[in-house]
């Protein structure tokens, strides 16, 4: 051992020797076996051979009986009849366990480049952290041929004996000026679909990654594998029995690719009549009357063929046998039998689909570690949801996570104008600024615009059930309001955003009563809410009058909304004050009824959809102008949002019912007990908002009506009190 000084510290520290010299012939055998021609051995062969993975808490070796529909799609990446191997199936099918099975073969059997993408730089190191490392490092055969210098195994790159593997993450520069016998895509719908600057993108995350592979010729290989997460493009696609495995047709993301390939399905053959038969969800046999827990309890596969019933037990033992023979993957052929359809064969069939691609899509149901009880509840919780509130984010994501499939979301209509016609075929005899017998309650949603405030009022019923009974715009400011009329008199156009008086015409709002049909008493609004976007000077403006209806002790009834896009927010409604301000201004000490706007759109599009009425329906009266049903149907669901229809101008009926929808929500209107309802949700005049009429119905005295004449030849009403404007004509 040599002895050295510290010369600061004072102390003598031991330092071990210096290993011994390698010799040329130590070096010559490590670097012997890189001469080996690569192995002849599948990909599955060379995982049970040489890969331990975690099963039942313990490091096993690798196998292919777990999840047996992973072997074929494994083993066909070594093909050079394709290019590309494309995988759809549920999460936690077995999927990335194939992609490391392949990663496996190429570092033990086959050694050459491979690169693996994630889907984002922090998903990569997290997937080299928590799945490659601990593989490589409990296989004694893989990590044996690890390099053993400082950078051979870092986040982004591993060096084995003869090949490399790189880890990396969908952006241009990962995916350009490199060689690749394999790239492996996992995730891949969750991925950009579009690379590079937004208005000259370079291409697809699969298109750049065949590039990579050209140089290899027939060996070079693009793995992919992904849930789908897009919807289905088309509401008007239905099963074709011509093409019976074809997913139905998406805009971007690992379904387009799996539609251009074989299109293979997993089959199983049915104990009883032997015929092969697909395992879907959509075959899964249960009462669906009963409670979510109860009828996932009895759920069972039914064959196509024979009707006989499959309980669960018998997936473990039907996904293996279908290995053994008795069913697997079956993909379309270019024959057609004497129906039209497309005659199903076996990959290695020579008529397959003349396609570079083989593609395989497993349904939820025969995945290795899906329960049917589990999926079943789930998927009957999320479907009774999203027919209560029309909010359908979870029963999307059942479709997508579980079963596997794109979801085809309720629309009324590819078409815009049958859409509209079929809302004026339902239109009914409602009375305007009346509420049905039904209602308990009533808000007003105001939107703000340029030059008018476009005002929508909704009655309320259980279960979501509602009316609109008026909808008007406000587009005068009061008589009071500076440069209110010009020199010849005539009021010029309502200007909220620069002039705060303007706002004043909106007080009235809650003290209008607007009669129940068949009684003696009406209903006053229950809360009131203001757009707090709109024109610059608009928010400043909201909140200067939010804050003066709170000094009159009014407050408690208004709110002030703000919409926020897309459809992954996590909650529909909150009401809170905001975090920050926009341009580094400080936050607002107020607070906003934050709308997640998208999501409380597909509930309003539902509610239209729902003509036979009840839970859930929207009531239109045939008051209602053309304009304002197109209003309602003047946007349509994208891929990240609500977009306006091609030629539509404005859509200010839709946002109001969003805000109403909002609201009502915010109140409890899920919540509800129908045994003891809140005060303000009675449907007697016990509500603590309903105003006897003195044994009338008259004519609420809305502002809308205080300003028109009731005859031409009449006298103007007397002003109500606290009225915002005079009795003229002309103000609408």
């Amino acid at each position: 051992m040599v002895v050295m000084m510290d010369r600061p510290a004072g102390r003598l520290h031991g330092i071990p020797a210096l290993p011994p010299f390698v010799t040329p012939e130590e070096l010559m055998r490590d670097a012997l076996p890189l001469l080996d021609p690569p192995s002849r051995i599948t990909v599955t062969d060379a995982a049970e051979r040489f890969m331990r993975v975690p099963l039942r808490g313990a490091w096993q070796p690798f196998d292919r009986m777990v999840a047996p529909y992973t072997v074929e799609p494994g083993d066909v990446t070594q093909s050079r009849r394709f290019n590309s191997v494309c995988f759809v199936g549920p999460s936690q099918s077995g999927k990335s366990q194939m992609l490391l099975t392949v990663a496996m073969h190429a570092i033990t059997c086959a050694p050459d480049p491979v690169q693996v993408i994630h889907m984002t730089k922090t998903d990569a190191d997290a997937w080299v952290e928590e799945k490659l490392d601990p593989i490589i490092y409990n296989s004694p055969a893989i990590l044996a041929r690890l390099g053993k210098g400082r950078d051979d195994s870092t986040f982004s790159r591993k060096r084995f004996k003869g090949m490399r593997l790189t880890v990396g993450y969908p952006v241009p520069n990962q995916l350009s000026s490199r060689s690749q016998r394999m790239v492996l895509l996992t995730d891949y719908d969750h991925m950009p679909q579009r690379l590079g600057p937004k208005d000259s993108p370079e291409g697809t995350p699969y298109g750049m990654s065949l590039q990579r592979v050209k140089s290899f010729m027939s060996r070079g290989t693009v793995l992919l594998e992904s849930t789908p997460a897009f919807p289905v493009a088309d509401p008007a696609w239905r099963f074709d029995p011509a093409s019976p495995h074809a997913l139905p047709p998406v805009t971007h993301g690992i379904g387009l690719i799996y539609n251009s390939g074989t299109r293979g399905r997993w089959y199983w053959e049915c104990p009883d009549c032997e015929e092969h038969f697909e395992p879907r969800f959509d075959r899964l046999h249960y009462d669906s009357t009963l409670e979510p827990g109860e009828a996932a309890e009895g759920a069972e596969m039914e064959c196509p063929h024979c009707h006989a019933l499959i309980g669960h037990r018998h997936k473990v033992g039907l996904n293996r046998a279908a290995l053994m023979g008795r069913g697997g993957w079956l993909h379309e052929s270019n024959r057609v039998n004497e129906d039209g359809r497309r005659i199903l064969c076996r990959i290695d069939d020579a008529d397959i689909r003349q396609t570079a691609v083989a593609s395989y899509a497993l349904n939820g149901a025969a995945a290795a570690f899906a329960n049917w009880t589990d999926l079943v509840s789930r998927y009957e919780s999320a479907r009774r949801q999203a027919e209560e509130t029309g909010d359908d984010i979870e029963l999307s994501r059942v479709y997508y996570t579980e079963i596997g499939v794109p979801y085809l979301r309720r629309d009324l209509d590819a078409d815009g104008e049958t859409t509209v016609q079929m809302l004026r075929d339902t239109l009914r005899d409602l009375p305007q600024r009346t509420a049905p017998a039904w209602a308990r309650f009533v808000t007003v949603s105001v939107d703000v615009n340029g030059s008018w405030f476009a005002v929508g009022v909704t009655a309320w019923g259980l279960g979501g059930e509602r009316a609109l009974i008026d909808r008007y715009d406000i587009r005068q400011p009061p008589e009071d309001a500076p440069r209110a009329r010009d020199s010849e008199g005539r009021f010029r156009a309502i200007d909220p955003a620069r002039y705060y008086e303007d706002s004043v015409v909106l007080k009235a709002l809650p003290e209008v009563v607007y009669p129940v049909a068949g009684e003696d008493w009406g209903l006053r609004p229950v809360a009131v809410v203001l757009d707090f976007n709109g024109p610059p000077g608009w928010s400043d403006n909201a909140e200067k009058f939010w804050r003066a209806q709170r000094r009159t002790g009014k407050g408690a009834g208004w709110f002030l909304s703000m919409g926020r896009g897309g459809f992954n927010q996590s909650s529909r409604v909150w009401y809170e004050a905001p975090e920050r301000g926009s341009k580094g201004k400080k936050a607002r000490a107020i607070k906003l009824l934050t709308m997640a706007v998208d999501r409380l759109k597909d509930s309003v599009m539902a509610s239209l959809g729902r003509i036979e009425g009840g839970a859930g329906a929207m009531h239109l009266a045939r008051w209602m102008e053309e304009d304002r049903l197109a209003e309602l149907l003047s946007e349509r669901r994208g891929v990240k949002g609500y977009e306006k229809r091609p030629g539509a101008a404005r859509n200010e009926t839709l946002d109001l019912c969003v805000q109403a929808q909002a609201v009502a929500e915010h109140l409890g209107l899920n919540r509800i007990n129908i045994e003891v309802p809140p005060a303000w949700a009675r449907n007697d005049a016990g509500n603590s908002h309903a105003v006897s009429l003195g044994g009338a119905s008259p004519a609420p005295q809305t502002p809308q009506a205080a300003a028109v004449p009731v005859a031409p030849a009449a006298k103007p009403q007397a002003r109500q009190a606290g009225a915002w404007i005079e009795q003229r004509d002309d103000w609408i």
